[in-house]
């Protein structure tokens, strides 16, 4: 669980300089976020690892400061006690959680009453069917002011679609797709310094060989971009484009 205060790092290592850019997906998903909130209803925000589902929600709350968030990661096969545990710390509930399931439920219908809340389930694909079932019966409580966000990875979200108890409810599946080779070329130079005179063609090359759009790969390229900074005063992205082409194998 992460609240606002213990909030993680805007990007992937926590880069020193870089700064928040709010890509064409980001605004999409963001806007249907505010959708799904204005309706409280069920969403499901999917992307391949790496591209930006914690980011996205990072942009939502500095652009919603006002908007109550708890923030949930589950452990892998967790169950509906976790959920609860996790739940009850994120609302900043006194002492333990009681013991009795019925109790908890009360004291978390009690604290989602007022005000309207968005509760973010992070990993939401590895969810077991009775948390799954948990999470429906907070939706479906009438007195609970709640929109349920699952941010899932794509290449399982067909373990949460296969869950009746969601494709009945979910009401937005929204995929966050990598950012498209134009795009790269206007939002590296603005997400670090470091970009601002580094060649399109060889930002495009970089791209193609290894980030394919994947914002986490391009954090872990910037970082060696850094690396070598400290080292040799002066980065050389020709340097790690020669690294990462295929090579030629010898006779």
């Amino acid at each position: 669980m992460t609240s606002p205060q213990s909030a993680p790092p805007a990007h992937h290592l926590n880069l020193p300089g870089a700064r928040t850019v709010i890509t064409h997906a980001v605004r999409a998903a963001v806007h249907a976020l505010d959708q799904a909130l204005r309706q409280q209803s069920m969403m499901c925000l999917s992307a391949d690892p790496g591209v930006g589902k914690t980011y996205t929600l990072h942009i939502l709350g500095n652009q919603r400061p006002t908007l109550p968030t708890l923030h949930v990661l589950p452990r892998p096969q967790a169950r509906p006690d976790d959920l609860r545990r996790s739940l009850y710390q994120a609302l900043n509930l006194p002492g333990n959680p009681p013991l009795d399931a019925g109790i908890c439920d009360d004291y978390l219908r009690h604290s989602l009453m007022q005000p309207a809340r968005l509760l973010a389930v992070d990993e939401a694909h590895q969810l077991s069917a009775s948390c799954i079932e948990y999470l429906r019966y907070l939706h479906d409580d009438p007195a609970v002011q709640v929109t349920i966000l699952l941010l899932a990875s794509q290449p399982r979200l067909k373990a949460l679609r296969s869950q009746q108890t969601l494709v009945t409810r979910v009401t937005t599946w929204h995929y966050l797709a990598p950012l498209d080779a134009e795009e790269i070329l206007t939002v590296l130079p603005t997400f670090h310094p470091l970009w601002q005179d580094v060649p399109d063609t060889t930002i495009s090359r970089l791209d193609s060989l290894w980030a394919h759009g994947n914002f986490r790969r391009w954090a872990a390229l910037t970082h060696q971009m850094q690396a070598a900074q400290r080292r040799q005063h002066s980065p050389d992205p020709a340097t790690l484009l020669d690294r990462l082409r295929p090579r030629t194998p010898t006779p």
